[in-house]
């Protein structure tokens, strides 16, 4: 009853979300007093929203009548009533409102270029995908297994062709400052599903070859080899598609760069970190430590550690060689590689320290072990340790020599202000949380009268990230003094804000924000009139401005700078 009324109320706060979250952007888009902004769209949000229901609903009913056309066993009655239900009304319905939303856009031009379009075209695509990808998959796996499955080709037949419509509409409505999300979150989709299906391939033969000897490859729990081999395919086919084909070719903007460096080269990273700390505390532990059971029991996660251990390195060395490209000077996409891999060390250091003091709390206070020795604990920290220092020390060994050829090039970074306050941040909150839990346990059992070794041994968890969190904070303190005693170049005096109009010129915000620190966006003429842009001239016109909000435009009178106020 309880978890009823807990869905129940997050199933009418998610459109009332939904409602409050469009008005507002109405109301401001609405604001600059055109007629019926607000009004398109509102009907913009429910027609294209109306849209995408429909396509679902008409692609399930046409998706299990084809299944059935093809031979898949489906039931009868109140299925095939819904299917036909689906498909009798929902199939003209959508038909319908995407002929009329086609013959809007050729009244109105406008239609093609709002922004519910292009939401509508990318939500759309990306389910057909992710649906005709697991049918796909279910086609494939049963092909290697020598079976057949009518309704998973009939799924990859409809919702193929209907991701195949919205790529192509998509194509030819959206241009890169648009089409970005959809490139870049299919890229992710193909990317996690090769990563993942290569880990488990890997994992599952290196199983069968090393601890099965071999003999369950064409049979048996081998089996399963099909089902991973045909989800790596469908991985790599939507990774070429959306990456190699599309999401490559993009400007290198943020969201690029949070695709490659976060997520590809951190992510990666850390998968390959992770799993070779499991690989490693195995193999100490069956020399040094107290393993349980026979070696067959003992390693049976290694091979598939190993396997996701190749495959986040593949995935880490393929992100970085993107950005691998030859630069003069040290660049901001260097530093966040390095201060992000340096993090990951450093995590996996910091909780190494945590680890070795709850096996040093563990060895001398009373209490169970839960499955785990002490000195299996004690390994584990070391593993971690073994890890993470090396990774981090060459990290932050080639960051210091970068600070000492450039100090106030790399003190005055961003990237490094950002890393030393998230770093602070982040071991400020956990070290609160551990002195919580590490009092309330505490006086729970003072007040309880039961207070004993087995006390200090509850807190054990919350005294480890305690010193871990004060380990990392005292070191990354003196760091933090160190930048502060470098004298900082003056910041450049400027504009808060510019706004470029006319020609189109790429590299000219770039300038400016470097010149003068400020917020630059260009707008291009559409009316053929604006002559190039000559930055010399720009950066000359700008600095003899005051204001702190400028426009900056060339026609035929030549270049303006409009010194403006911004409204509050």
């Amino acid at each position: 009853m309880g978890l009823s009324i807990v869905f129940t109320l997050l199933g009418l706060a998610v459109p009332v979300g939904l409602v409050a979250v469009l008005v507002l952007a109405i109301r401001r888009r609405g604001q600059d007093g055109s007629p019926g902004t607000g009004a398109r769209g509102v009907r913009r949000f429910f027609q294209y929203l109306l849209l995408l229901a429909l396509m679902i609903v008409a692609a399930i009913g046409v998706a299990d009548l084809l299944g059935r056309l093809l031979g898949a066993d489906a039931p009868g009655g109140e299925t095939l009533a819904r299917t036909l239900a689906f498909t009798l009304v929902g199939l003209p319905l959508a038909l319908l409102i995407a002929w009329w939303t086609r013959r809007s856009m050729a009244r109105d031009p406008e239609e093609a270029h709002a922004v519910g379009y292009a939401i509508h075209l990318t939500v759309a695509a990306l389910i057909a995908l992710v649906v005709a990808m697991f049918s796909l998959q279910t086609v494939l796996a049963g092909l290697l297994r020598g079976s057949f499955d009518g309704g998973a080709l009939a799924a990859v037949l409809v919702w193929g062709a209907l991701w195949a419509l919205h790529w192509w509409l998509a194509a030819r409505a959206l241009d890169h400052g648009r089409a970005w999300p959809h490139l870049l979150f299919g890229s992710l989709i193909g990317l996690g599903t090769t990563i993942v299906a290569l880990g488990l391939l890997l994992g599952s033969s290196l199983e069968v070859l090393l601890l099965d000897g071999g003999g369950q490859l064409v049979v048996g729990s081998a089996r399963q080899l099909a089902g991973h081999g045909a989800t790596l395919a469908v991985g790599i086919l939507v990774w070429v598609r959306y990456w190699l084909w599309g999401g490559l070719r993009l400007p290198r903007t943020v969201p690029w760069l949070v695709t490659v460096l976060p997520v590809g080269v951190g992510g990666g990273l850390i998968l390959a970190v992770s799993a070779a700390s499991v690989l490693l505390w195995q193999v100490l532990v069956w020399v040094a430590g107290d393993p349980n059971g026979t070696a067959r029991q003992h390693f049976a996660d290694a091979p598939g550690a190993l396997a996701f251990a190749v495959a986040g390195l593949v995935a880490w060395w393929y992100h970085r060689a993107l950005l691998a490209e030859s630069h003069e000077t040290r660049t901001e996409v260097d530093r966040v590689h390095e201060y992000l891999v340096a993090a990951i060390g450093l995590l996996a250091a910091a909780a190494g320290v945590g680890m070795v003091v709850v096996a040093v709390i563990e060895s001398f206070t009373p209490g169970l072990d839960l499955g785990v020795s002490v000195l299996n604990t004690l390994l584990g920290a070391l593993t971690l340790l073994l890890v993470g220092v090396p990774l981090w020390w060459l990290f932050w060994a080639r960051i210091r020599r970068a600070q000492a050829g450039d100090p106030e090039g790399e003190v005055s970074s961003p990237t490094r202000r950002t890393y030393l306050v998230l770093l602070f941040g982040i071991a400020g909150v956990a070290a609160v949380i551990a002195l919580i839990v590490t009092v309330f346990v505490l006086l729970q059992d003072v007040l309880a009268g039961t207070a004993s070794g087995e006390t200090i041994r509850s807190m054990r968890y919350a005294l480890g990230v305690l010193l871990a969190t004060a380990a990392v904070s005292a070191y990354h303190g003196a760091v933090y003094r160190e930048d502060r005693a470098v004298t900082l170049p003056a910041a450049p005096l400027g504009p808060r804000t510019v706004l470029l109009i006319g020609a189109p010129a790429p590299d000219l915000e770039q300038s400016i924000r470097r010149a003068t620190g400020a917020r630059t966006e260009l707008l291009v003429r559409t009316d053929g009139t604006a002559p190039p842009w000559s930055e010399e001239a720009v950066l000359a016109a700008i600095a003899t401005q005051p204001g702190e909000h400028l426009v900056v435009l060339t026609d035929g009178e030549g270049l303006r700078v409009i010194p403006v106020h911004r409204r509050p």
